[in-house]
């Protein structure tokens, strides 16, 4: 491929509250990426003036900024509905890019080669590789990842939230994210319908599986901080035994918990 034959690629930066972190991410992507054609979006959920006015200091050409925070799915599609690109690089505010430059030019080659690859992932469980399926287009080994890694009963999703490309046709045809507060309901709804379409492939470079995007901010995840997690871990011990000897109970008790934890977060009581 020539420049002028490079689709355009958006690489939507996904964030809330964590300009330091994001501002990181930004510039290892910038300094370790050598794509042609890009256009740089950042997505933030409302994190206010005062962190929004930080983040248009960033070299991003375009800024998709809510006034108000609506939770992950939401600003997934609020950032997504800015890109103009064939492609998306969805990267999230705490993840750090180390390369190889041309990690994203091999990526895009084979998804234009292999249409029905909706989803190429740098992240994620250590989903098995189909050997037998090398996909055509770089000479860098990519493969289909055809089923999902299985810890006894626990099923890890092909899709993941961490940073992968995704096609234009796959996003559209799965769908919006579900615009929910809890991110947990948000990302286990996508994952049900990607894991149940069968249109699109996953794939994944061997060589740059959790070694070109790494995480740099558990410390500041909200999946450890954000109250609502906090109260899922604290309950977590009874949820199996509630679920087996008293479902009426446990729905009753996780609707009222869900319940009271929503108008604490409308309140401003609790983060």
């Amino acid at each position: 491929m020539t420049d002028f034959e490079w689709p355009l690629v958006s690489v939507l930066f996904i964030t809330y509250k964590r300009f330091d972190l994001l501002k990181k991410t930004v510039e290892s992507f910038r300094q370790n990426t050598d794509y042609p054609r890009l256009e740089l979006v950042i997505a933030d959920d409302g994190s206010g003036p005062a962190i929004q006015a930080e983040i248009r200091t960033l070299p991003a050409d375009v800024f998709a900024l809510m006034p108000k925070n609506r939770g992950l799915g939401a600003n997934n599609n609020n950032g997504i509905r800015h890109c103009n690109g064939k492609y998306i690089l969805i990267v999230q505010d705490d993840c750090e890019c180390f390369g190889p430059p041309d990690y994203l030019k091999n990526t895009i080659q084979v998804m234009e080669t292999n249409p029905n690859v909706g989803i190429i992932n740098y992240c994620g469980a250590n989903h098995p590789m189909d050997e037998d399926h090398r996909l055509r287009g770089s000479n860098e080994p990519c493969y289909v990842t055809p089923k999902p890694y299985q810890d006894n009963k626990k099923e890890y999703f092909l899709y993941t939230d961490q940073p992968h490309v995704v096609s234009r046709a796959a996003a559209e045809y799965v769908g919006d994210y579900a615009e929910k507060r809890d991110m947990e309901e948000c990302e286990e709804d996508y994952n049900g319908r990607w894991r149940d379409q069968k249109r699109f492939l996953t794939a994944v470079f061997p060589a740059y599986y959790k070694r070109t995007y790494l995480h740099q901010g558990a410390e500041q995840s909200f999946r450890t901080n954000l109250f609502r997690y906090k109260v899922a871990r604290f309950l977590l011990p009874a949820k199996p035994f509630l679920i087996k000897h008293a479902n009426p109970i446990f729905k009753l008790g996780k609707a009222v918990v869900q319940g009271s934890v929503n108008t604490l977060e409308k309140l401003h009581l609790v983060r």
